[in-house]
């Protein structure tokens, strides 16, 4: 996959109109581009420092890149999955109301995938991010992933900076469980 090597240039230079650029011009049968491109966005909207005329532009990119992409991937668990996690951020971006369609998302990741634990995980770190809540089932599958699936955590890294993000929100997910377990 040729988009790779530059998505990861990008990325690395933080340019959100290039991520822009090859989402929109290319037509790859697999998600991670246009979530990779997505995420670039988002990111660039909620932390980012921008004119009002960026800020539009890459709203409405982002909004665009999803609908194109959700009609494209609506049943494939990645797809679902790193978009349920990303609308949490900033759900108005994707045109949601509220964040029930990305509850849905990650709740139809998991039935994609029954057996996958990060997407177990994402569902249930997602849908109540209290800490106090569903402690120990979020503590399992953090020290699962964490632990002994070392694989899923390559496969996070590949992601770029979208599966950073998800695996640094893994950890922090895991430290603040622990905490609250030591304090039980």
């Amino acid at each position: 996959m040729y988009w790779e090597n530059n998505m990861t240039l990008i990325e690395q230079m933080n340019d959100w109109k290039s991520a822009i650029q090859l989402a929109s011009n290319i037509n790859e049968n697999e998600p991670s581009v246009y979530l990779r491109a997505m995420f670039l966005l988002l990111d660039l909207l909620v932390e980012g420092q921008y004119s009002q005329e960026e800020h539009d532009l890459a709203a409405e990119k982002l909004k665009e890149i999803f609908d194109k992409s959700n009609q494209k991937f609506s049943n494939n668990a990645e797809f679902l999955f790193f978009s349920g996690i990303m609308a949490y951020v900033g759900e108005w971006y994707f045109g949601m109301e509220s964040v029930d369609p990305a509850t849905s998302m990650l709740e139809n990741a998991m039935s994609i995938e029954p057996n996958n634990t990060l997407y177990k995980w994402g569902y249930y770190s997602r849908i109540d991010q209290r800490p106090e809540k569903n402690t120990d089932l979020k503590l399992q599958l953090s020290e699962q992933l964490l632990f002994n699936e070392v694989s899923k955590l390559d496969w996070l890294k590949s992601k770029g900076l979208l599966g950073k993000y998800v695996l640094g929100t893994l950890e922090g997910t895991y430290e603040d469980l622990k905490a609250v377990k030591a304090s039980d």
